[in-house]
């Protein structure tokens, strides 16, 4: 595989250098395991160490050059052996968002109560991609007087920033807001977009608890909750694939209750680029037809190996100029 990828990568200069734009791929995945009955554990974070291998496999499998977390267990399972990590496989590297105490704003444990925590997270290939130092930024739970009272801190948004093939600069944000209290997840989605996908060539998405819900059949619409800026194009999000294909009852992103519940949360955002529907030709893999694709759709495996994680993972492939 590393003889591969080392002439992968030899392809995507040449594209770099002849025609100014390279491919990227990225991964939206909340890996959260509250469908696991056996291994239900704190705060339904990511624990089934059967789930942590597939989610590695998917990753070596398909690539992807930047991947956004949301629901982490914490942060040494990204590469370390904590909690039956690592969940990424060699040649990638990550980091998520610091724990830091609500009240005093001091550092935390990864399980202090009343604490930000480490679930949000980015991660990026290493052949690819370096982190810009000192440019990582989160955004913890509401936290004025309403919110302390509200809304949970530990629903977070977490930002880096990457250099994309010593070249492009691309602002990464993992969002997951509150996903019981309206007023919270309104207040937390709107610091998202004016504190954190603020640069020149921004993608955020992953899990942001609102999008459209389905229940006995009666469909809901949240999508306006998102706010999305008239700057940022979808990627993929409440069964919209770019501008390539759109049906919001295809799709959903959650389904729970053998298909009584279903839900589009999961959206994945971007003020730059276009999509790429030939691209699985630079990652040794299938392309994504529409530019984007769903985890258990359209030919696209599930990246916890068919069950275990509440959401499904999107994969998004597009050029960047």
């Amino acid at each position: 595989k590393r003889h591969w990828m080392k002439g992968l990568r030899l392809v995507w200069i040449f594209f770099l250098c002849v025609f100014g734009r390279a491919p990227l791929r990225y991964l939206g995945i909340n890996v959260g395991n509250a469908a696991v009955s056996p291994w239900a554990c704190w705060e339904d974070k990511l624990c089934d160490p059967q789930v942590v291998k597939n989610i590695r496999s998917y990753i070596s499998e398909w690539q992807p050059d930047v991947i956004l977390f949301a629901e982490m267990y914490q942060s040494e399972q990204l590469v370390g052996t904590a909690m039956h990590g690592p969940v990424l496989p060699e040649g990638y590297d990550g980091i998520c968002g610091r724990s830091v105490n609500r009240h005093t704003g001091e550092a935390a444990s990864y399980d202090a109560a009343d604490s930000s925590h480490e679930h949000e997270c980015v991660a990026w290939k290493s052949s690819r991609l370096q982190l810009v130092p000192n440019s990582t930024a989160s955004i913890y739970g509401r936290n004025d007087i309403w919110g302390m009272k509200h809304c949970n801190y530990d629903f977070t948004a977490f930002k880096a920033d990457l250099v994309l093939d010593n070249e492009f600069t691309i602002t990464v944000v993992a969002v997951h807001p509150d996903s019981t209290q309206t007023e919270c997840r309104l207040y937390e989605i709107a610091e998202y977009w004016n504190r954190l996908a603020i640069g020149n060539r921004s993608i955020i998405g992953c899990d942001w608890n609102a999008g459209r819900s389905c229940k006995l059949g009666y469909c809901t619409d949240s999508y306006d909750e998102l706010q999305v800026p008239n700057t940022f194009q979808i990627n993929y999000s409440v069964g919209k694939h770019w501008n390539l294909h759109n049906d919001s009852s295809e799709q959903p992103t959650a389904v729970y209750l053998d298909g009584l519940l279903k839900e589009w949360l999961d959206n994945e955002f971007s003020n730059f680029g276009e999509p790429c529907t030939d691209c699985g030709k630079f990652y040794n893999t299938a392309s994504l037809r529409w530019g984007s694709a769903v985890g258990g759709y359209d030919g696209m495996p599930r990246a916890d190996g068919g069950s275990g994680c509440d959401h499904r993972q999107v994969l998004v492939d597009m050029w960047v100029e």
